[in-house]
């Protein structure tokens, strides 16, 4: 993708800050007192998005209706019209408008979505764009002053509001399947989700998701990283869709008092990483030779401290990607290549009829599903004389999106051999 950097010519924001005591004790501000040169250059890039939805009304007689969904973009592309919001932001809508800042309006392309972070792509047509780059995030600190823009309102009625990064990384808080959030104390309301959160170089470090409250003004706000939505973007750009990684293990934190007797047993001055519980045969993992009590330090040229960080990067790798994974065994680090497969899933918790088939979800390289849209579930594998065997389903069968649970289902959809079937459940 063609960025273009923004350059802010003398607006010397180090120095928005600074402060100097006078005789009287009282600082004064140095410098610049506005970031007003710094919004003007960035603006144009951000856009509102406005989703329009059917959904089911109860009154004195049940009718569908049309409600909005309203939230923030920001164009990160010029030259493709590539549009960034959040993935909630425009679930389950059937025609997005985007609105630009010189009140220019356009029914927007879904390229693509990803729940699991949050991260959505429309294209809008390329016609004297202004785009925002996206920034190295692993280079934000904790402290960097940062700006959250957003345009709830579309037309010229951005908002914009200041804080610093307060913390990186953040994890477990239950907002996406998939965590690494840039914390920040800019206050951005709901509006505001989809937008950009920017570093004082007109650079997007993130996109704005996620507020602590319902008001948003509680001085806590989460951002998606920039190198995880660009590594986002670039697979729904290419294949409308998202394979997950899988590995074939699992995993846990290394307990204080285990890690103490690592250290002492093989004379080691620390150990950080993530410990191997089990390897499940004939997975990625097994045929790389990992073991379980094995030690994962680093996946991909990344060095993982917690198991969710090891999680997350293999969710991110790309499907066929053969990864460089360095581990500690009996106290010697050693470096093993393992090739990334599709995720599998075993759903019959959920879906009781299903249970023996092992599913996983359909890789967007497949172009034999191109029909499907990235959507459903591909059956791998097959127990005989299960549930799922009886309903004669056949391994390389997809089952189409099912929605709530048993009791809700009388029928599923299959794709096989380019056609949809219908398969009665019991």
């Amino acid at each position: 993708m063609n960025h273009r950097r923004v350059q802010v010519g003398s607006l010397f924001v180090l120095s928005l800050v600074a402060t100097v005591l006078l005789a009287s004790g009282v600082p004064a501000l140095i410098g610049p007192t506005t970031v007003a040169p710094l919004v003007e250059e960035v603006k144009d890039a951000v856009v509102n998005i406005n989703a329009t939805r059917s959904a089911d009304f109860f009154g004195r007689r049940w009718s569908r209706r049309d409600s909005q969904a309203i939230g923030s973009g920001v164009i990160i592309d010029a030259e493709n019209g590539y549009v960034v919001t959040n993935e909630h932001v425009i679930r389950g809508a059937k025609t997005v408008k985007v609105t630009l800042a010189d009140e220019r309006e356009f029914v927007a392309t879904m390229i693509g979505a990803d729940a699991a972070t949050d991260v959505a792509v429309l294209q809008i047509p390329s016609e004297d764009l202004h785009a925002l780059p996206l920034a190295d995030s692993d280079e934000t600190r904790v402290g960097d002053f940062v700006l959250a823009i957003g345009n709830p309102f579309g037309l010229l009625e951005h908002t914009v509001t200041s804080g610093i990064v307060s913390g990186l990384g953040r994890q477990g808080l239950g907002i996406e399947a998939i965590e690494d959030f840039i914390q920040t104390d800019a206050a951005i309301n709901q509006g505001n989700s989809g937008g950009p959160l920017i570093n004082f170089s007109g650079e997007i470090i993130g996109i704005n998701t996620a507020i602590l409250g319902p008001s948003g003004n509680l001085g806590i706000a989460f951002a998606i990283p920039s190198n995880l939505v660009s590594a986002i973007v670039d697979e729904l750009v290419e294949f409308g869709g998202i394979a997950r990684g899988y590995l074939g293990v699992g995993m846990d934190d290394i307990a204080p008092d285990e890690k103490e007797k690592i250290i002492r047993m093989y004379e080691l001055d620390e150990v950080v990483g993530v410990l191997i519980t089990r390897v499940e045969e004939g997975s990625a993992a097994f045929d790389a030779g990992i073991k379980a009590d094995d030690i994962i330090t680093s996946f991909n040229g990344n060095v993982v401290e917690q198991y969710p960080d090891l999680w997350r990067q293999i969710n991110i790798a790309k499907i066929g990607e053969k990864v460089p994974i360095e581990l500690l065994r009996d106290g010697e680090l050693q470096t093993v290549y393992a090739e990334i497969r599709p995720k599998t899933w075993h759903v019959d918790w959920q879906y009781p009829f299903l249970a023996g088939a092992t599913l996983r979800d359909i890789n967007p390289q497949d172009e034999q599903f191109d029909e499907l849209e990235g959507k459903g579930w591909f059956i791998q594998k097959l127990q005989p004389n299960s549930p799922a065997s009886e309903l004669e389903l056949e391994v390389g069968d997809v089952i189409t999106p099912l929605s709530g649970f048993r009791r809700d289902i009388d029928v599923i959809e299959i794709y096989r051999d380019g056609e949809t079937q219908t398969i009665s459940v019991p």
